[in-house]
Order: structure tokens, then sequence, then C-alpha cells
């Protein structure tokens, strides 16, 4: 036996529902990426927000803020342009991989487009990366604190 003591069947159960709306929020994503349905479009960032929030506020998720702004900014200029995500300072001989991307540079609410001089991505990815690196951050240092205490009291 590894020492470990089972997963609860409450946390399991938790564990699977993640995964489950992971899928769902997904599958979601695909079928938006697909068509660049206003209606999917809609669907996907109220269900990602409402989930994100819900979860970042019950567990008080260090970088959640950042997340949060950037998930809304995605959301906000793609609602606003129909239901796509517009390009400024793409060559307008990119040919986006999906209906999702509008490289005319053309759009409103330009300012939290996919950016030419931010590498292609918008304001509202880097929120997203800010935020998924300090909740990464944050869970090595506590898990390094945690192991580091574990040492200190074998000692």
């Amino acid at each position: 036996m590894s020492g470990r003591s089972p997963v609860p069947s409450d946390r399991k159960e938790s564990t699977v529902k993640v995964y489950v709306k992971l899928v769902c929020i997904l599958c979601i994503w695909a079928l938006w990426k697909a068509t660049a349905n206003m209606a999917l479009c809609y669907l996907l960032w109220i269900t990602t927000l409402a989930w994100v929030v819900r979860y970042i506020i019950r567990a008080k998720v260090k970088g959640g803020l950042f997340v949060l702004l950037g998930i809304t900014s995605n959301a906000f200029v793609t609602l606003v342009n129909g239901g796509v995500m517009p390009s400024v300072g793409i060559p307008a001989t990119f040919q986006p991989a999906a209906p999702i991307w509008n490289v005319s540079g053309k759009g409103k609410w330009l300012m939290l487009a996919d950016q030419a001089a931010l590498y292609g991505f918008s304001i509202g990815d880097i929120f997203l990366i800010a935020g998924f690196l300090t909740f990464l951050i944050a869970r090595v240092q506590q898990r390094l604190h945690k192991e580091g205490s574990i040492i200190a009291n074998s000692d």
C-alpha cells in the first residue's frame, strides 16, 4: 500500500463534476469555433463566466481576478463584434484557422482585439496568462512550503 488514504467519495464526485463542466465548455467552444455562431458565442461566455466566477469566489483563487478580467475582455469584444474576435495589425494575407477570427482590422472595441503588437494575443489573453501564472506560482509555493514543513517536522 502506498500510505495514501483513499479519496473521499464526495471529493471524487466534485472532481467528476469539474471534468464534466470542462468537457461541456470545450464542446461549446469547438462548436462556436467551427461556426462563429452568435448564439454559441453567448452560450460559451455566459457558461464560462458563471462557472469560473463561482469557482474563483468559492476557492479564493490567487490570480482569479486576472482570469476573470481576461475572460470578460475576450467575451465582451467577441460579443460586440458579432461573435468573432477582431485582429489589429495582422497581414490581410493571413488565413485564420477558424471563422471566429476577423483579420480585417475592423470592428468595435479594437483595443481588446488580438494585436500583432502583442504577438497575436489580446489584452484578455494577457490577463488570462497572468492569472494562470499567478495561480500556478501560488500552488507551487504552497506545495514547497507544505513539503518543507513536513521535512522540518520529520527531523
